[in-house]
């Protein structure tokens, strides 16, 4: 039988050719798909790592019972949304949780950045992540305060030691956490990981993101608070009980692709 596969030794004049199509022919579909991003027919997608060193955290806490009703009106939060209870860990029962975020960031954003956030039930019901408040190191944009100016975000691990700061003063979320060598390691719930799927902004523009398996199965462990020192006296921290809830420590880098503001041309108008 003869040999199907026919081809000729790939020459130096052969790759030259090659490379020049392979630059031309994806140079001209970027182009086009700028031009359709332009236009509104296509959405952008692009490259956000949260990174492992120093280690994503997460403080959540428990919204005060005090607060959780009439919270959403308090902050303004569009009325297509309300606060729902939702799992962190699979092993919790579901409850009104608002989280502190800090992380360093490459890609779409970059350096150290913290962001309050909150669940709400969109109105398909299904739990939504959502920033209240987002801080960064270098300056930034977002779709609510479109420039977000740099701050003060502190977040270093020297040791076994992770120092936080966010904030200045008499307004800042202050953390430092000694890395027990015995934490648990500890999963995330599905809806927690769900919730991720659209990151809606407190005006109600929405970040539509696709993960991959650092998030989906991040390898995170639970620090008790005996190893934690926690001062926070941001005007969060009179929303929710003194302790949190859980201090999560992830082990692990976190690769997004995000379609920012993905609803910009269809969020609600209040």
């Amino acid at each position: 039988m003869e040999n199907p596969v026919r081809h000729k030794p790939l020459s130096r004049l052969g790759r030259l050719g090659r490379s020049f199509l392979n630059r031309f022919m994806y140079s001209q579909m970027s182009v086009l798909t700028g031009l359709k991003i332009a236009i509104g027919k296509d959405h952008p997608l692009l490259q956000f790592t949260v990174e492992k060193d120093p280690p994503s955290i997460y403080w959540v806490y428990r919204i005060k019972s005090s607060e959780v009703e009439g919270l959403a009106q308090k902050l303004r939060i569009p009325p297509a949304f309300s606060l729902c209870p939702i799992r962190c860990l699979e092993t919790d029962e579901p409850d009104y949780l608002l989280t502190v975020n800090a992380y360093r960031v490459s890609g779409l954003a970059n350096g150290m950045r913290a962001e309050w956030s909150l669940f709400v039930q969109d109105a398909n019901n299904i739990p939504r992540y959502m920033v209240l408040d987002a801080r960064s190191s270098q300056f930034s944009v977002d779709p609510v305060s479109i420039i977000t100016k740099a701050s003060r975000v502190v977040h270093e691990q020297d040791g076994n030691t992770i120092h936080t700061e966010i904030g200045e003063g008499n307004e800042a979320f202050t953390s430092t956490i000694t890395l027990p060598d015995n934490a648990p390691l500890v999963t995330s719930s599905a809806e927690w990981v769900s919730a991720n799927d659209y990151i809606y902004w407190i005006n109600g523009i929405r970040d539509r993101t696709f993960y991959n398996a650092g998030l989906a199965n991040a390898q995170q462990r639970r620090i008790s608070m005996d190893h934690c020192m926690i001062d926070d006296r941001s005007y969060w921290g009179r929303l929710v009980e003194p302790e949190p809830v859980h201090v999560l420590v992830l082990q692990n880098a976190i690769e997004f692709v995000v379609s920012p503001w993905q609803n910009v041309d269809r969020a609600a108008i209040v």
